[in-house]
Formats: structure tokens, C-alpha cells, sequence
């Protein structure tokens, strides 16, 4: 298997990738919390509760189908090495991290001083984990409009290297999903995702999608977000 696969798919948490694949369902929800003047915070909670006992089987094991399997003291290891780059980070501060290694639940969370600077949070992960996150994925923040914009271009090459993986392993995806909650203070006047739903409440967007809609490229991420003024 690629391990790349899910790093260029997801922009946090890829440090227990490994016992993903080999999962029978995860779930990765991103959520963001901005504010008129383009702060604020982010946090990522990659979630394999569903599939606590086969994860806690495998990471007793070394490898498994030739993927090497983390053990507790790497998956800490590597999140904190990830929070110490993040905490050098221009604009980026109260970087906090969990892990439950009972129900196999990882979280990673910071606030950001601009989008400028939540942008460079996915730079440091990508520079982190090796992964090409910033190539497809970015934020930008209109102020005057007010508006908030995703830009996200799908990467052909990532279906390609999922075609590699066996079948069987393809359909452990069938149950992973990737969900994005964008919450605002103003009230929401428009959005231009047709896979995303605004909130009863009108100031927060959200967006659920198939790991497997992701790999092949059916549903975009991309969404310009448009605030009352």
C-alpha cells in the first residue's frame, strides 16, 4: 500500500495512518471556528472508536501486509515533534494535542492569527509528514466582502496510487469519511458546495463526504462561502 494515500487526502493526524488503512472505518473531522478580523482556530480529530479493538490487535503487531504499524510511544513521538514544528510557526499559537489510546481517538488544534497563517499550518504538516498538502488545498479570507473561499484542485494521482492497493483493502474505505465544519460569527448569505449544508442556525457550513468520493475525484472540497455583511 501507499502510505502517501491518506496524506494527501487529509491535512492533520497522519502519524497512525497506517492502522487506518488497515481499519474497517475511521472518520477524520476537521473544524473551523473564524472571526470577522480572519483569526482563529482549527482542530483535527481523527477517530477510529468504531474499530478500537482490530486497531488495538494490530498495533501489537510490527508489520502488517508490509505496512509498519506505530507503536504508542511513535504515534506520541511523532504528534509531538508535529506540535513542536506547529509552535514555531508564524501566527499559529495554543497549539494543543490528545491522545486516547483506549478508544483510539487523536486530536491536533491551534489558533491561527490569519488565514495567512492557517495556510501555514498545513505547510508545516506537509513539511512534516512529506505529505502535498498545500498543492491542493488553501484558504483565503475576504475581509471586504466578507467572504471565506477553500480552493482545493483534485490530484489524478491519487486515484492511481489507490488503483495499486488489493481490493480487499480498497473496501475498508467504504466506511471512512472526512467531514469539514466551518463555523462563522456573521450569518451565512451563500456557499457554492453543493455536497455542504448551512446550519439551522445560518452561520456555520458543513460538509460530509466518502473517503472513496475523495479518491476519485466526484466531490470537490472546493466552496466559497459568502457572510452577511
Amino acid at each position: 500500500m501507499k502510505m502517501n494515500l491518506l496524506k494527501r487526502l487529509f491535512n492533520a493526524l497522519f502519524i497512525i495512518v497506517g492502522s487506518c488503512l488497515l481499519s474497517s472505518c475511521f472518520d477524520l473531522v476537521e473544524q473551523i471556528d473564524m472571526k470577522q478580523d480572519g483569526s482563529g482556530s482549527i482542530k483535527a480529530t481523527l477517530n477510529l472508536s468504531k474499530s478500537k479493538t482490530k486497531v488495538a490487535s494490530l498495533m501489537k503487531l510490527k508489520t502488517v501486509n508490509g505496512i509498519n504499524i506505530p507503536s504508542q510511544a511513535t504515534v506520541k513521538q511523532e504528534m509531538e515533534n508535529a506540535v513542536r514544528s506547529l509552535k514555531a510557526t508564524t501566527g499559529i499559537s495554543n497549539v494543543q494535542y490528545s491522545l486516547d489510546f483506549n478508544n483510539y481517538i487523536a486530536t491536533l488544534s491551534c489558533n491561527f492569527k490569519s488565514v495567512q497563517a492557517l495556510n501555514e499550518f498545513s505547510n508545516t504538516l506537509s513539511k512534516q509528514f512529506k505529505a502535498k498538502i498545500t498543492s491542493y488545498n488553501s484558504y483565503a479570507y475576504q475581509a471586504s466582502t466578507p467572504a471565506f473561499v477553500r480552493n482545493y484542485k483534485y490530484m489524478p494521482d491519487i486515484a492511481k496510487e489507490f488503483a495499486k492497493i488489493p481490493n480487499e483493502d480498497q473496501k475498508l474505505f467504504a466506511e471512512a469519511f472526512y467531514t469539514n465544519i466551518i463555523r462563522f460569527e456573521k450569518n451565512i448569505k451563500s456557499q457554492t458546495n453543493k455536497s455542504a449544508k448551512v446550519s439551522s442556525n445560518g452561520n456555520a457550513v458543513f460538509l460530509k463526504v466518502p473517503a472513496t468520493a475523495l479518491i476519485n475525484g466526484s466531490i470537490s472540497l472546493a466552496n466559497t462561502i459568502t457572510l452577511t455583511k
